[in-house]
């Protein structure tokens, strides 16, 4: 795995899960992307220990306007000396990626003095730094507003607020609505207004994480046990980290549906 003697600043929310890698050049992230995909992770200093197997969402940038998003999965923790490292691995890297990446690594650097494309108003700086230094409540009006790239970022902000303000985004999609309901910070006012929206409980996974987040009202938890596939009710009906009740009405619910077939 490509390691910390690569030159890279590193800006980490670890509780929040979001890591960005911001190198002094093109030549120094063809660099990392080559030995990392080699070996199919790659190692950074945090200023905290992450939980094992937790996935963040990492930005990779320059300044001359290259930016990669992608997904990578924390997997070991070297502790020397309370410095602390840590191994990731990639999450989320398929074929496609590797033409993305190819096509914007051969696309020419931004002169200094430019923006980069599409990051006008940051001037090249990745959303992850930006975003970063943002206070609450304009974190809550970028929420409202976010593209694709921001809005990866604070589906996993720890403020509930600003989960509430992306649920008020025109252009969510399945995917962050997701990573918000399996969200530790999405509340039960968060969880309640994700499942009064028709489009979101259309999809499967999304009924299935409401039910499964600890903080969803038990009374709202079992009346979506009835939507959920009986593969799914067969088992929450064995699993431990289930709440009691939830679990008694789903083994209930799978029994009835066991029993017409």
């Amino acid at each position: 795995m490509t390691g910390v003697g690569d030159t890279f600043e590193v800006a980490a929310d670890v509780a929040a899960g979001t890591l960005g890698l911001r190198f002094q050049d093109r030549e120094a992230v063809r660099g990392f992307f080559a030995a990392a995909r080699a070996q199919q992770g790659f190692m950074v200093p945090l200023p905290e220990r992450p939980r094992q197997f937790a996935t963040f969402a990492v930005t990779v940038s320059d300044p001359g306007g290259f930016e990669l998003q992608l997904q990578a999965r924390a997997v070991q923790v070297f502790d020397r000396g309370g410095s602390l490292t840590v191994a990731f691995v990639f999450a989320d890297w398929v074929p496609s990626k590797d033409a993305e990446l190819e096509r914007k690594l051969s696309a020419a650097p931004v002169a200094a003095d430019e923006p980069a494309p599409d990051t006008a108003e940051s001037t090249g700086v990745s959303p992850v730094f930006r975003i970063r230094e943002l206070d609450p409540g304009a974190k809550q009006r970028l929420a409202m507003k976010a593209d694709r790239a921001e809005r990866r970022i604070l589906c996993h902000d720890p403020l509930p607020p600003v989960l509430l303000a992306l649920l008020s985004n025109p252009r969510l999609e399945a995917e962050d609505v997701l990573t918000i309901v399996k969200s530790t910070h999405a509340t039960a006012g968060i969880l309640e207004r994700v499942a009064a929206d028709r489009r979101w409980m259309a999809s499967p996974e999304i009924r299935t994480a409401v039910v499964r987040n600890p903080k969803t009202p038990t009374p709202l938890a079992v009346r979506l046990l009835d939507t959920l596939p009986i593969t799914e009710l067969r088992d929450m009906a064995k699993m431990g980290s289930i709440r009691e009740d939830v679990r008694r009405a789903a083994f209930r619910i799978y029994e009835k549906h066991s029993s017409r077939r």
